[in-house]
């Protein structure tokens, strides 16, 4: 097999916009859906069963739906009701759902992974729920939290693969149309397999650097 890697002298800035579209995606997904989820994790914890159940519908809903299914419902069936969407804006909005409840369980398992005996001091003082949230439990509870966070991020960058299925130009789309016009699918491939490492590199990193800054407080 002879290979030709200087179709990447000539198409590397145009497979760079994509890969540049797919962090953009990822950057204001977390973004939206991190304050979301944790509006949504003290749904999940709620006590109060009015708010527990219609939450817990609502996350069994959202998260048993394939994330493509949801994409194809915010770029295909919103406008049916007058909101007309962009294919990225339909992305980030269909991302922006079903991560909120992904990133609210793991919130809530973060929660669940503080001492017991914090829950029951917070019921004997009587602190307010979301005084109580993110002055005690919230602290806490990251040590547990952060690893699994950037874990799932580094699986949300491969996931906006799923983007271009609505016409957004992410890497793998744009790297599909190079392959289609150059033959090249060996070199374009390796390319963008190697975009993909790095990035998810620089997250692994930043998931060891969080393992290592928290570990003492999880000890303790």
């Amino acid at each position: 097999m002879h290979l030709n890697f200087s179709v990447w002298l000539t198409r590397w800035p145009y497979l760079l916009q994509g890969a540049a579209i797919s962090l953009e995606i990822v950057v204001i997904v977390l973004l939206l859906s991190t304050p979301l989820a944790m509006i949504a994790a003290l749904g999940l914890g709620a006590t109060n069963r009015a708010i527990l159940y219609p939450m817990m519908a609502i996350s069994w809903i959202l998260r048993g739906i394939p994330p493509l299914v949801i994409l194809f419902v915010a770029y295909f069936v919103v406008p049916q009701f007058g909101i007309s969407l962009t294919p990225l804006v339909a992305a980030i909005a269909g991302f922006t759902a079903y991560n909120t409840l992904v990133v609210a369980e793991l919130i809530v398992a973060g929660f669940r992974s503080v001492d017991p005996g914090q829950h029951a001091a917070i019921a004997a003082l009587g602190l307010p729920p979301f005084r109580a949230y993110r002055r005690v439990l919230l602290p806490q509870a990251l040590p547990s939290i952060i690893p699994p966070y950037i874990s799932y991020s580094t699986d949300m960058v491969k996931g906006t693969a799923l983007a271009g299925s609505i016409g957004v130009l992410e890497l793998v789309t744009r790297a599909n149309q190079v392959i289609l016009a150059t033959n090249r699918p060996f070199e374009i491939l390796l390319g963008i397999a190697a975009l993909y490492g790095i990035v998810d590199a620089g997250l692994m990193g930043l998931q060891a650097a969080a393992e290592r800054l928290w570990a003492p407080h999880a000890r303790r």
